[in-house]
């Protein structure tokens, strides 16, 4: 997403949070990956070596816990998060701008609490060195700490966004619409096409 009128500072900010965002993304889409490989694997194991794999529950539980942050950033880059459109076409276009700016600043501000929450949890974690009640006895700080970083990712990428935004929506509000409003079709044709090898898609002509 380009980041005009931003000091060069904010922009290389926010475009190495993008960078980060799609390589937590890629870490999250990794380790659920790896899960389902160690669980076929366990269910092999079980079946025909009458042996199994220890933990693969409780790795489980860390990678949703994973999932449900390390993505969230790359979610946000992508204008992926679910908006609630009832009505919201017939509105006057300085409405919708507005609306479209507080719903990113309503983000910003409910990221920068789930971030605080999560870094208060890994630190009090952290100080007392806790482990889980579990064959493999895993530092909790660990899992906690990859929760926390994605929280962290998160909550900067949603604040910039939502700085970007109200900058916007003083300066240029008929770009906030095509910028931070609701995603449409033909911009999911667009993306589609723009990652597309060919440039078009599968069996056009």
């Amino acid at each position: 997403m380009p980041i005009p009128a931003m000091p060069g500072i904010a922009r290389r900010l926010s475009r190495a949070l993008d960078a980060l965002s799609v390589a937590l993304a890629f870490l999250a889409g990794s380790a659920v990956f790896i899960l389902a490989f160690l669980i076929v694997t366990d269910i092999v194991a079980r079946r025909v070596f009458r042996f199994s794999l220890q933990g693969t529950d409780e790795l489980g539980g860390y990678v949703l816990a994973m999932v449900g942050s390390l993505g969230l950033a790359y979610v946000l880059l992508v204008r992926g998060f679910t908006r609630i459109d009832v009505m919201f076409r017939v509105l006057p276009p300085m409405v919708r701008a507005a609306l479209h700016v507080l719903a990113y600043v309503t983000l910003a501000g409910l990221a920068a609490f789930f971030a605080w929450k999560a870094a208060s949890e890994w630190h009090e974690t952290w100080l007392f060195d806790a482990h889980a009640n579990t064959p493999l006895q895993t530092p909790l700080w660990i899992p906690q700490g990859l929760w926390a970083i994605g929280m962290l990712v998160f909550a900067l990428s949603a604040l910039i966004q939502a700085l970007r935004a109200l900058l916007m929506l003083f300066t240029t509000p008929a770009q906030v619409e095509a910028e931070y409003g609701l995603l449409q079709i033909e911009d999911e044709l667009k993306d589609y096409r723009r990652s597309s090898p060919t440039g078009t898609p599968p069996g056009a002509v």
